[in-house]
């Protein structure tokens, strides 16, 4: 027998639609680094240039700390999180597997419209990754809707969820492992090998290109980051 039981009504805060367009826009701006690490978010100046009330600002705070993005600092308040090296090996070893099995259930069930537009993706990626014609940020954006289309095609809205937030949350990262040289080639090469996995409804293939494909830009990012910091100590050793 099953218990009644009552709930106490919900204290009100934030309308859910403001405060949820808050978080989105301040989300946005801390992926795409027009908020650094360590940056103070101040509810009361935040709220003025948003031109709500400080309560939407302080609900859309407290989910982006519940989604690490955000830390909460004795004495100083809330600030952009800092992610570690340690935290980018991290996430990226996670992605390589989630996204290896998105990549092997898509071969299994993609549908005729999604291959398709694949296809199409993959054809504006060729064309935007030329050297002669390279854009950073429209490659980006293709990049973003091709992966997209694969883990939609996984047909599991859960392993969706799951590589969606991963991806947000180191998406400038990503972007600096494009930077560096000839990785924007293998990519290309990359994503023509797991394309051609999929159509082949090979499962196994496409999980394999698709785990190297990651473990590659992974070793890409840390390889530029490696060298900007050589070039940086280098300089610093001729100022001496």
């Amino acid at each position: 027998m099953v218990e009644d039981f009552n709930l106490q009504p919900l204290e009100y805060e934030a309308k859910p639609q403001i405060r949820d367009k808050v978080y989105e826009r301040l989300r946005q701006a801390i992926l795409t680094g027009k908020l650094q690490p360590g940056h103070r978010l101040v509810e009361r100046k935040l709220a003025e240039q948003l031109g709500v009330s400080r309560t939407p600002v302080r609900e859309a705070i407290r989910m982006l700390e519940l989604e690490g993005l955000v830390s909460h600092l004795p004495r100083v308040g809330s600030v952009v999180a800092q992610v570690t090296d340690l935290e980018v090996l991290e996430i990226y070893r996670i992605r390589a597997v989630l996204e290896g099995l998105a990549a092997r259930m898509a071969a299994e069930n993609i549908k005729p419209d999604q291959l398709q537009r694949l296809t199409e993706l993959l054809d504006s990626i060729d064309k935007y990754a030329d050297e002669t014609n390279l854009d950073l940020d429209l490659l980006s954006v293709i990049h973003r809707e091709f992966n997209d289309v694969i883990y939609k095609a996984a047909h599991s809205p859960r392993l969706y969820g799951m590589i969606t937030s991963l991806v947000d949350y180191i998406d400038r990262y990503t972007r600096v492992g494009y930077c560096h040289p000839g990785r924007i080639k293998e990519a290309t090469r990359e994503h023509h090998q797991l394309v051609e996995a999929i159509k082949l409804r090979d499962g196994g293939l496409a999980e394999k290109v698709a785990r190297e494909h990651i473990d590659n830009s992974r070793r890409a990012y840390f390889s530029e980051v490696a060298q900007k910091l050589n070039f940086v100590g280098n300089n610093l050793d001729h100022q001496d």
